[in-house]
């Protein structure tokens, strides 16, 4: 079971649909949508219906989503987590969403330097995959800087971790 995780600036918990009008105000700002996997635009029942997924595959073993709480506004200003989960190979995804204004802050790699280690050794991972479009310069920049390693394919860049 996870429990929360509490740095100086912000704590990482477990997402609830109580996080469904900031999740959805996030996900279709055009600045994150644009290197997002999803189209846009989402409804209110659209991100309940993910959140409402990611917390089944939670309890199936597949994903863990955590919403990114700002410690001093209250107020959640991203999400990060794993998907697709493969105990039998020690392998897993990571995706992350950060709201724009908190970007360039180091708010992200605040929050997966605390959460990565703890993953690993909870699912007992030995490679973690972040499929990132190679346009996005600061979430390669961040993963880079993460120890990440660079593969790259036709229009994404594969960073895995060890």
């Amino acid at each position: 079971m996870f429990e929360k995780i509490n740095t100086p600036r912000i704590s990482l918990r477990l997402i609830s649909h109580k996080d469904v009008t900031s999740l959805h105000a996030i996900l279709n700002n055009p600045l994150v949508s644009k290197f997002n996997d999803y189209s846009t635009p989402l409804s209110k029942s659209d991100v309940k219906q993910l959140i409402q997924d990611d917390i089944s595959g939670y309890y199936e073993g597949e994903i863990i989503r955590l919403a990114i709480t700002h410690n001093t506004l209250n107020k959640v200003i991203g999400s990060c987590g794993l998907y697709k989960i493969n105990e039998q190979v020690s392998c897993a995804f990571l995706g992350f969403e950060l709201a724009p204004h908190f970007w360039g802050k180091g708010y992200m790699k605040e929050a997966l330097v605390a959460l990565i280690p703890e993953l690993v050794m909870i699912f007992k991972l030995k490679t973690i995959y972040a499929e990132v479009d190679s346009r996005n310069i600061a979430s390669c920049n961040l993963l880079n800087g993460l120890g990440f390693q660079l593969s790259e394919s036709k229009s994404s860049v594969w960073f895995c971790y060890f």
